[in-house]
């Protein structure tokens, strides 16, 4: 069987858990979320509450860090060696 997803997530399995949570889990999720309600911020108020941005980091960054764990763990499962498979 010849799955590009599974060749993929062994690649991604390789830089390690820490690296991949960050990768896929902290940056985008604390980040970008951050940014996106910042941007609807200013456009709905017209400025920028700055008290807000380490807030929105820190929350938005936890999310991510559960979103990302969730993901390794489901793809682990899925992806798992063939040696490995449970009766």
């Amino acid at each position: 069987m010849n799955d590009p997803r599974k060749a993929l997530w062994h690649k991604r399995q390789q830089m390690g858990r820490s690296k991949y949570l960050i990768l896929f889990g902290l940056m985008p999720w604390g980040i970008g979320l951050s940014l996106v309600f910042g941007l609807i911020e200013f456009l709905r108020l017209g400025e920028t509450l700055w008290v807000w941005l380490p807030i929105r980091l820190l929350v938005f960054a936890l999310v991510g860090f559960f979103v990302a764990n969730a993901r390794w763990q489901s793809m682990e499962r899925r992806y798992e060696p063939v040696g490995n498979e449970r009766s």
